[in-house]
């Protein structure tokens, strides 16, 4: 896939096959140039179709823009494609151009670059496609250097993010069956095609008349989470000209107050932005409704407003992005009156006109009809045509990416070699098992294989074969949990006993079936609520990564789990006792 397009006149043939020369040699080797002899358009394509193809699919356009340029018909096609496209979009001054020549409309919406100008130029070579000649033109050094901190910032694919974060530099680079989180988005692969979709529907909800709602759906096991918190946000964390996202709600128990409530979330993004608010004061305006809220909104979009490039039309204060991870969880009947409430505040604060405000939600297919249903929703929505965004299975193709392109970003010191026979037999195992859980069971087995076998440098087949697959992954880890349980004095050695604990450990806490569709639900559940005798159970599931657990630090120091969940779905599906 190109993720980068260059839109240039003819008459610029040579500064677009230098540019595309520089692009490659700066790690950019995804770039459409209509001249490319591998990439560009081939003999007997049509030109026209050809062209809207590759720039539908692209994430950033580039604008060669010269005095020739301005005066193409086809160029300016080019310019109000990538616009209905809501692509990011970069002009590049040639040919001695200056901002001041570029029409007003045009500058609003790129981010200029002055290739032309300036005493600080760079010779290039180019060969042109007309008889092989060698052409040579000169780009400015420092506008080069603001094009690659441009695109740098833009984040077009994993590459482009610091990885292990600096945060965390002994994280390991498979992450089992929990979300991936925006300090992951290096090691974000697999959903390019999705990601570069899904920012594109953003950048045009940003322009859009409010209600401005996207509401992302996928099976359970599709990775909705990873997909927004390091797919979707971390990209339009580096657009903070035009976007401000809040930290993620997840609303769990208590929507409004909880950890991962919308209050929480309010403090941080003030916190973030430097502005100075009590808990106390946002609690107070989420409980009193979105005509409290919406002045504090106004105020962090205003603060967190940018200075204008160079040239640009003056902009407006970023959009706000707020989303609400895992929304099948506002319609529990435990915390069912926080919930509803967040859902009132959001979905009218969403029609607010002092301010933009962009609502998210990731929610499970079969779960849909509850939020569409939901008298708040339904009203906010309006005559909107679509506020939904698929998220399909990974298709096939993707998952060698998924297994290889985490241990590509290891550094030196931690590097990770995959047998290329364990990459295959990991894709062939997931074909054989089908679709459903497909990439859950991939990330669990892979998390489990470089915890027990990747300290040496290397993964290989053979231990895969030790791990028991994809297919068996779960049960060993059960397993082995059940091992560890042996040795603990706190729980029975009877297998009988063992299991009636297990269920009582479980079941109704953490477990369920939902009754409207009849599916396996996970809960999550304060430690506390479990029975005293099972919680050293518990510990042990937690150990073996099939529960997740939040620790809340105690005033004498030591930690304790908060609360407690399945790490995924899909381990309701999987693990054959459950």
């Amino acid at each position: 896939m190109a993720r980068i397009f260059l839109s240039h006149s003819s008459q610029n043939n040579a500064q677009a096959i230098a540019l595309n020369g520089w692009l490659r040699a700066g790690g950019w080797d995804d770039v459409f140039l209509d001249l490319d002899p591998e990439r560009g358009i081939l003999a007997g394509e049509r030109w026209e179709r050809a062209l809207n193809e590759a720039a539908a699919r692209c994430e950033a356009v580039l604008f060669l823009v010269s005095p020739d340029w301005l005066k193409s018909r086809w160029c300016l096609k080019e310019y109000h494609l990538a616009g209905k496209l809501n692509k990011r979009m970069f002009g590049l001054l040639v040919d001695g151009l200056t901002p001041a020549d570029v029409p007003p409309e045009l500058a609003r919406d790129w981010q200029l670059v002055d290739l032309a100008s300036g005493a600080d130029h760079a010779t290039f070579a180019a060969i042109t496609p007309d008889g092989g000649r060698e052409e040579h033109v000169t780009f400015s050094q420092s506008g080069l250097a603001r094009l690659r901190a441009g695109l740098n910032r833009a984040g077009l694919d994993a590459r482009f993010f610091a990885w292990p974060p600096a945060s965390d530099l002994a994280r390991a680079p498979y992450r089992g069956l929990k979300a991936l989180e925006a300090d992951d988005a290096g090691i974000f692969f697999g959903r390019e095609a999705q990601t570069i979709a899904g920012l594109d529907r953003l950048r045009g909800l940003r322009e859009a008349a409010a209600p401005r709602l996207l509401v992302i759906l996928g099976a359970s096991g599709a990775g909705k989470s990873s997909f927004l918190r390091a797919g979707l946000l971390p990209r339009l964390a580096r657009d903070d000209r035009n976007f401000l996202s809040l930290p993620v709600i997840r609303p769990e128990r208590a929507a409004l107050t909880g950890e991962t409530g919308l209050v929480r979330a309010l403090e941080a993004a003030f916190a973030a932005n430097k502005l100075s608010v009590t808990r106390a004061a946002l609690r107070e305006a989420a409980e009193a409704g979105a005509e409290k809220v919406a002045p504090l909104l106004e105020r962090l979009a205003s603060a967190a407003s940018v200075e204008d490039l160079p040239g640009a039309a003056p902009s407006k204060p970023p959009a706000l992005v707020l989303a609400i991870d895992q929304a099948e969880e506002l319609f529990l009947t435990e915390g069912a009156g926080e919930a509803q409430a967040l859902l009132t505040l959001v979905t009218e604060l969403a029609q607010a006109q002092s301010f933009t405000l962009i609502v998210l939600f990731t929610i499970r297919s079969d779960q849909y009809e509850r939020l569409q249903t939901a008298p708040q929703f339904a009203q906010a929505a309006g005559e909107l045509a679509d506020t939904t965004f698929s998220l399909p299975p990974m298709p096939r193709g993707a998952y060698e990416s998924v297994i290889e392109g985490p241990a590509r970003r290891l550094p030196d010191a931690r590097k990770l070699v995959i047998e290329p026979a364990l990459t295959q037999a990991l894709l062939a195992d997931i074909e054989s098992g089908g679709a459903k859980d497909a990439l859950p069971l991939l990330a669990f087995t892979l998390e489990r294989l470089y915890a027990d076998y990747g300290g040496d440098g290397n993964l290989t087949l053979a231990e895969y074969g030790q791990s028991g697959g994809v297919q068996g992954s779960i049960a060993a880890a059960v397993a082995r949990a059940m091992q560890a349980a042996d040795a603990d004095p706190r729980l029975p050695r009877d297998p009988a006993a063992r299991t009636a604990l297990l269920r009582r450990a479980l079941i109704p806490w953490l477990a369920g079936i939902d009754p409207q569709t009849g599916a396996p639900r996970r809960n999550v559940a304060r430690l506390s609520d479990i029975p005293e005798e099972a919680r050293p159970l518990v510990e042990h599931l937690v150990n073996a990564r099939l529960l997740a657990a939040d620790e809340a630090r105690e005033a004498d120091g030591l930690c304790s789990f908060a609360t407690v969940e399945p790490a995924h779905e899909a381990l309701l599906r999987q693990w054959g006792l459950l």
